[in-house]
């Protein structure tokens, strides 16, 4: 009587299967389209946005490679993504609505790219959908989704999933290499945190370690030759700002003069620190401690247990690919400022959603009568967050465009100009 309960338990649950991949399916392209939808109702960021664009209004295509990026004078050297908004201001000008185009198309590219590793990972394919409304929900990634000036980081994301689609590939160990070099290459170019893509390494220590570090090695010494012929000796290196660390404005001022007596260094650990729980439990919000539990708290909590429960199947199955994730997840939070916020934190937070895939297989393999049910939770959970993400990107658009463009009809930036500020105010003011 119980080897019949089990097998009719068994078919239960194996004709459930398809209803549940099918709910996790078409969630995740209701949430996409949503996304998209909310993307072209986005009007340029009031500051940033348009200080870079004007900018690029008179940067030639050859003059990147010896420009700071942002504006005239800045601390930045990001030539590879300064190209790739110039390229896209000499077709779109100052109309918000293609740029989003270009940004859904890049999300679309990155689930994509994922997919395919994803497969080469030998994982369950419906892991995708989970992946992708991590990729919305995380309070990490989102932001730079959805602000043009945040491209830098897009294109880091992808550059490392493409090495990551090289190292788990049937390449030879040279093409892999050479792929990697020159995703770390773009990866560097585009924004400093790139720097974290040097854990591509850990794959080519027994293959090629003399070879790869020399590569990798070259490219550094490049990159900060360039930056200290642009941005001069200090190559932008300035020290962190002591007043914008994650918990530093809850301090006294003993406990600020007992804790770091103005040392940086120490104020840069205890900010690396905030970083980390950040990323593994939600334990700040946009650089704040939360006040109290909340949802994200509870999600993000919950999936690093699901992490540290599949961490060592899933290192036995994937080895290098686990490690390099583990690695970028935790120490990528290094090359974040002293006061980064929740936007800053991409790439750390990717590898964690990699990681979370890797894990609920592990954890579906482990249920044999209900394989999909743990992934339906986790998508479920992640599916709700992606939500309330998406509606709180549209309120503040909405914000932005009832609270700072409406209302101001000269530019906020003095150095902006004002037929700028003009155009992109009369394409907001459309958009509602």
């Amino acid at each position: 009587m119980s080897a019949l309960g089990l097998d009719v338990t068994d078919r239960k649950w194996s004709s459930l299967t398809p209803w549940l991949r099918f709910a996790m399916g078409a969630g995740t392209v209701l949430l996409l389209a949503l996304l998209f939808a909310i993307l072209l109702r986005q009007p340029f960021e009031a500051i940033d946005d348009l200080i870079w664009l004007n900018k690029l209004r008179g940067d030639s295509f050859s003059s990147l490679l010896l420009s700071p990026a942002w504006m005239l004078k800045s601390s930045f050297y990001r030539p590879a993504a300064e190209i790739v908004l110039k390229i896209q201001y000499v077709f779109f000008g100052l109309d918000p609505r293609p740029y989003r185009y270009v940004q859904f198309a890049i999300v679309l590219l990155l689930l994509w790219l994922s997919l395919r590793l994803m497969r080469q990972l030998k994982l369950r394919l419906e892991t995708i959908f989970l992946l992708s409304v991590f990729v919305i929900g995380s309070p990490f990634i989102t932001g730079s989704m959805a602000w043009l000036s945040e491209l830098p980081h897009v294109i880091v994301l992808v550059c490392f999933v493409v090495g990551l689609i090289a190292i788990t590939s049937a390449l030879t160990e040279n093409r892999k290499l050479a792929i990697c070099t020159l995703a770390f290459a773009v990866a560097l170019l585009s924004k400093e945190n790139g720097l974290a893509l040097t854990a591509f390494l850990i794959y080519f220590v027994r293959s090629l370690p003399v070879r790869s570090a020399l590569a990798f090695a070259a490219v550094i010494a490049g990159y900060f030759a360039m930056r200290a012929l642009v941005l001069g000796p200090s190559m932008g290196l300035s020290a962190f700002d002591e007043d914008g660390g994650y918990f530093f404005s809850f301090l006294t001022g003993a406990e600020r003069r007992q804790m770091f007596s103005g040392a940086v260094y120490q104020l840069y650990a205890y900010d690396i620190l905030a970083q980390v729980a950040a990323i593994l439990f939600r334990a700040t919000a946009w650089g704040q401690i939360v006040g109290g539990i909340n949802r994200e708290v509870v999600i993000e909590a919950a999936s690093t247990l699901v992490i540290f429960a599949g961490a060592a199947a899933a290192y036995r199955r994937h080895g290098a690919v686990f490690v390099i994730l583990a690695i970028v997840a935790i120490g990528g939070t290094v090359f974040s400022y002293a006061y980064a916020r929740d936007r800053h934190l991409a790439l750390p937070a990717l590898a964690y959603g990699f990681l979370l895939v890797m894990a609920t297989d592990e954890l579906c393999r482990r249920f044999a009568a209900m394989p999909i049910v743990p992934l339906f939770c986790l998508w479920l959970a992640w599916a709700a967050q992606a939500g309330l993400a998406l509606r709180a990107i549209d309120h503040l658009s909405t914000q932005t465009i009832e609270e700072v463009y409406r209302p101001n009809a000269s530019p906020l930036n003095p150095n902006l100009p004002s037929e700028v500020w003009t155009a992109a105010r009369e394409r907001a003011l459309s958009l509602r």
